[in-house]
C-alpha cells in the first residue's frame, strides 16, 4: 500500500529490476498514477521502460474501466531526466536509415498518452529534461515544483527536438516561448515554466506535487460527465493528432542525420566527462 497523504493507493504492478513503471490505483480506482522508474539515473528513459508505459497506457481503459484520469510522476527525485545514454550512445554508430525506424518506434511508446480517452496530469517532481520533458507536454496539465529543473535542451547535445516536441510546444505554448526553449535549449524553474505558461502551477515543495497533481485529478474525477470529458478530451488533443504521424516521422528523419555528425560526437563526450560541449 502506498500512502499519498490523504489519498491511499493499490500499487499493482512493480517495475523489474528497479527499471520500469509502477501502477498505483487511487481515488477508488477511478485515478490511476504511472511512476516512470529508473533507480540511480534519474529516471532515464531506457527501451524497457519505454515498452513497459506503453503496454500500461495503451490497455489501460480495457484493464482499468474505472479509471477517469491519469496521474504521471518519477521515481524519488526525478520526473524523467531524458532517453538513456547507453542507448544514444548507439545511435551514433546506427545506419540512419535504422536510426529513423528506431525512432518512430520510440516515440511511438509514449504516443498513447494522446490517444488515451481520458485527462492526463504530470507530476513533475523533479528534473524534466529532454524526451522527458517532451513527455510530460504530452499531457493535458502539468503541476511542478518551484526548483524542478524543465529544459528541451536538444540542441545542446547535438539533435533535433523529437519525442513529439517540434509540435506540442509549438500548439501548446506561444511563439515566442517555444522558440526560446528550444533554439537555445536552456533550463529554467519550475516558478519560471508557471510564468511561462509551461505548466498550470508550481509549488513550493517537490513533496507536494503529487498531493497538488492528485487533489486536481480528484476535482475532475468528482465534478465531471465521465462521457462528456471522453470527448472534451479527444477534442482538444485533435490539433496534434491530425499531424501527429508526420511531424514524428520529420522528427526521426531529422535527429537520424544529427546522429550521424560529429556534433552529436562532441556533445556525447563532453556528456561523458561532463563537460561544455564545443561545436564547431
Amino acid at each position: 500500500m502506498k500512502n499519498y497523504s490523504r489519498h491511499t493507493g493499490r500499487l499493482l504492478s512493480t517495475a523489474k529490476d528497479k527499471v520500469g513503471v509502477d501502477l498505483t490505483c487511487i481515488h477508488n480506482d477511478k485515478t490511476v498514477v504511472l511512476t516512470l522508474r529508473n533507480e540511480g539515473k534519474m529516471n532515464c528513459m531506457t527501451e524497457f521502460m519505454a515498452q513497459s508505459f506503453k503496454g500500461i497506457v495503451q490497455n489501460l481503459t480495457e484493464s482499468h474501466p474505472q479509471a477517469r484520469c491519469l496521474v504521471i510522476t518519477g521515481h524519488g527525485k526525478s520526473f524523467a531526466a531524458g532517453a538513456d545514454l547507453a542507448w544514444l550512445q548507439e545511435r551514433s554508430i546506427t545506419d540512419p536509415s535504422k536510426n529513423i525506424q528506431i525512432m518512430r518506434e520510440y516515440y511511438g511508446f509514449f504516443t498513447p498518452l494522446l490517444e488515451i480517452p481520458i485527462p492526463t496530469i504530470a507530476a513533475i517532481n523533479g528534473p524534466a529534461i529532454g524526451a522527458g520533458f517532451c513527455v510530460s507536454m504530452f499531457c493535458d496539465l502539468r503541476i511542478t515544483a518551484d526548483d524542478a529543473k524543465l529544459g528541451a535542451n536538444f540542441v545542446k547535445v547535438g539533435i533535433s527536438p523529437g519525442m513529439g516536441g517540434s509540435f506540442t510546444l509549438p500548439q501548446k505554448l506561444t511563439n515566442q516561448v517555444c522558440n526560446d526553449i528550444t533554439l537555445t535549449g536552456r533550463t529554467f524553474s519550475g516558478k519560471e515554466a508557471e510564468k511561462m505558461g509551461v505548466v498550470l502551477k508550481s509549488v513550493s515543495s517537490r513533496s507536494m506535487v503529487l498531493e497538488e497533481s492528485l487533489q486536481l485529478a480528484e476535482q475532475i474525477v468528482n465534478t465531471t460527465s465521465p462521457n462528456a470529458m471522453r470527448e472534451t478530451v479527444k477534442l482538444l488533443r485533435a490539433p496534434y493528432l491530425q499531424i501527429m504521424d508526420s511531424q514524428l516521422q520529420l522528427e526521426a528523419e531529422a535527429q537520424s542525420r544529427c546522429f550521424a555528425s560529429d556534433d552529436f560526437k562532441i556533445a556525447l563526450a563532453s556528456v561523458k566527462n561532463k563537460t561544455v560541449p564545443v561545436f564547431d
